[in-house]
């Protein structure tokens, strides 16, 4: 089951050895201690990085908006862009979520590590943008295809992942009884993701552009009828499909180097170099739900930049991992 790192049994410790992770369970609202040395020269020396259908020519021809390229398939019901800088972020993100059907895979490289670890399984990854790499392990295939619509596998899965789902559906509920039905009886589902607004401890978060940045995300999605999931309900949503023995875990990912503790200093480096570039990927949120022009959208984002690199901002994203079963026994 992925979750490496992941679980409250795994909360760091200076000596532990254990990628750091801060469990929610006994701290809901409380963070780890805050690092008050500015210089984090050996962090801050990393770089940021500047169905089974014919994949028709059509679906390259990729749409462009505000000097960002979107998907074609379906075009407008994913608002994060699929070029390169989002493909580096979709990379970088790998370094934080680590780890038979891979929901919304994005550039393929769960799949792919997935695929090369267990080279007698056969894995498929779906995705609205082809922006997978071309030479594959021969037991992993990617498909163009939209959870939205029936799912036409003939196969059922054994083991079925999906993360950082949260904004790609108008209504999850109706993806997780895609996943059930998909299922042989038995087999488990996983969800890893993040939750909205972000949240610190001790108020440095408050009236910052980055937590504004948080709001007019879910006002804007909710705008156009892409409506931010809250992935605190997908426990409860996961029963309500059928499955059982549903477990969840929470945990809080800082979103900068602000902690002492090293492991999650180097964990929150990686959350940042994510954000950096999330926070732009929504651009697009700003203005065609908010109605903002793009010179607006620009500004707001670099000033929620800054607020994401100043370390006396102690923020966190909440993350859930939760994951059940299918009735029956494989």
């Amino acid at each position: 089951m992925e979750g490496q790192d992941l679980h409250p049994s795994d909360a760091p410790d200076e000596d532990d050895g254990i990628s750091g992770v801060i469990p929610t369970a006994s701290v809901a609202n409380s963070g780890p201690e805050v690092d008050s040395n500015d210089n984090d020269s050996a962090i801050d020396m990393f770089s940021r990085p500047s169905s089974t259908q014919s994949v028709r020519t059509s679906i390259y021809d990729f749409v462009e908006e505000h000097g960002r390229t979107y998907h074609n398939f379906h075009s407008g019901k994913y608002l994060i862009p699929n070029d390169a800088l989002e493909k580096d972020r979709l990379e970088l993100q790998n370094h934080i979520w680590k780890g038979f059907l891979d929901v919304g895979c994005g550039t393929g490289t769960w799949a792919i590590e997935f695929a090369i670890q267990y080279p007698s399984a056969h894995v498929t990854g779906t995705d609205l943008s082809p922006i997978q790499p071309n030479y594959v392990p021969a037991n992993c295939v990617f498909e163009i295809d939209d959870a939205e619509e029936e799912w036409l596998f003939t196969e059922p899965f054994d083991y079925i992942h999906g993360r950082t789902l949260m904004n790609c559906f108008k209504d999850i509920s109706t993806v997780f009884a895609s996943v059930f039905k998909a299922l042989a009886p038995g087999g488990h589902f996983e969800m890893q993701d993040g939750c909205m607004p972000f949240r610190s401890a001790d108020g440095t978060l408050d009236n910052t552009t980055l937590l504004d940045w948080c709001h007019k995300t879910l006002e804007g999605s909710a705008r156009v009828g892409r409506r931010w999931v809250d992935p605190r309900n997908y426990k409860t949503i996961m029963e309500a499909v059928g499955f059982v023995d549903v477990v969840e875990t929470r945990l809080k990912w800082p979103l900068n180097t602000w902690p002492r503790d090293k492991k999650l200093k180097e964990l929150g480096m990686w959350v940042r170099e994510d954000m950096m570039e999330i926070l732009s990927a929504v651009k697009k949120v700003f203005i065609a739900g908010l109605g903002w022009s793009v010179d607006d959208a620009d500004a707001f984002v670099e000033r929620a930049k800054a607020d994401l690199m100043n370390r006396n901002i102690h923020g966190w994203v909440d993350i859930v991992v939760v994951y059940g079963r299918k009735p029956g026994t494989l």
